[in-house]
């Protein structure tokens, strides 16, 4: 699977662009503040109807125009499937899937996956746990097609509790009622995680060697509650915390994961080289399971690939990228730099400036 074709218009800094992608390597050169990350926010959008940069979608728009709108043609070996996606300034969104209306975001994730790694990503690590929770519940999406529905009823019966519980406790005996299903949704939930976790753990650790040279790294996941206890009988103990709190405290949505090495946090004791790669090994972990899966490589897009990474950790990187067979977009400000990161590689280059991108002579050197 690939994104053949990509027409972009108002997105951030780019006004309007049209491209022909190879299905292989993909590589964006171009200056600070040229346009490289918005061309791979263009597809990550395309891909999720969402930014990989902060929450809010409205600085997304051009300044000058009043609504951002991708449009891609995703490839696969039996059929072409057409994708657009458009966001109003007053918050409108529009998605279309081969030209019909579609409601849900978690199509556009079927129909393009879509992973992104660079400076950032190694927030997973170092920043708040809502952020591996999304991690996880991407891997889960794409792996086991079950956990969907699962979570969509668990956030709802988790809304409904916390309401019940900011008016005082309500009807104790509808409080009681939704408290037992989201007990039996998260015990659910967590037996996905866990079956999930078990998979990737084994991949990571393997991966984990190749790309940092880290000994005794390991990947340690919390479900959210006392691993000795039933969430029935921590919510029991928890109830009248829980109705002064006005919310619920223990449960899936409160679990978490944890790197460590040589039985440390891996934040306390690596350096943020080290902590860059363990994230990024972290998502080509996840990519795996899903190619395995669907039988299918995510697109994976990798911004400035160069920064903080030396030439031994980018051959590698660049290495585990090419091996997983998907499409990736790579951008990067030192041309050099970037095109011998991909040596003896087929790469398709592009230049970018001021939101303008265009073909440059590809090289395989």
């Amino acid at each position: 699977m690939s994104l053949s074709r990509l027409t972009v218009e108002n997105l951030r800094n780019i006004k309007h662009v049209e491209l022909g992608l190879a299905s292989g390597i993909n590589l964006f050169c171009g200056n600070n503040g040229s346009g490289k990350t918005s061309l791979l926010e263009s597809v990550y959008f395309l891909g999720s109807g969402r930014t990989f940069r902060g929450q809010k979608l409205e600085p997304l728009i051009r300044r000058d125009a009043d609504r951002a709108t991708v449009f891609g043609i995703v490839a696969t070996p039996v059929r072409q499937c057409r994708i657009g996606v458009q966001r109003d300034r007053d918050g409108g969104r529009d998605i279309k899937i081969n030209g019909e209306v579609v409601r849900r975001a978690s199509e556009l994730a079927l129909a393009l996956p879509v992973l992104q790694l660079g400076p950032d990503t190694v927030d997973l690590l170092l920043g708040a746990p809502g952020q591996r929770r999304r991690f996880l519940n991407w891997g889960l999406f794409h792996v086991e097609p079950g956990f969907l529905s699962e979570w969509e009823n668990a956030v709802r019966g988790l809304k409904q509790r916390n309401s019940l519980l900011r008016g005082g406790g309500g009807n104790p005996a509808e409080l009681k009622v939704w408290t037992e299903k989201l007990v039996d949704l998260a015990e659910s939930i967590d037996l996905f995680r866990q079956r999930y976790f078990e998979k990737f753990q084994t991949v990571f650790q393997t991966l984990c060697g190749e790309l940092t040279g880290l000994q005794r790294v390991e990947c340690v996941y919390n479900r959210g509650w006392d691993h000795q206890r039933s969430l029935k009988e921590v919510m029991a103990q928890q109830f009248d915390a829980d109705r002064k709190r006005g919310f619920t405290f223990s449960g899936f949505h409160r679990a978490d994961i944890e790197i460590r090495v040589a039985g440390q946090s891996a934040t306390q004791v690596c350096s943020r080289g080290e902590l860059k790669l363990l994230a990024w090994a972290l998502v080509l972990s996840q990519g795996k399971l899903s190619a395995a899966q669907r039988n299918q490589s995510p697109i994976y897009l990798v911004d400035d690939l160069c920064a903080e990474l030396d030439e031994a950790h980018r051959q590698r990187v660049c290495k585990e990228l090419y091996n997983s067979g998907g499409q990736i977009l790579a951008t990067g400000i030192d041309l050099a730099q970037l095109r011998s990161s991909w040596a003896g590689v087929s790469a398709k280059m592009f230049h970018v400036e001021r939101g303008a991108i265009s073909e440059m002579e590809s090289s395989n050197e």
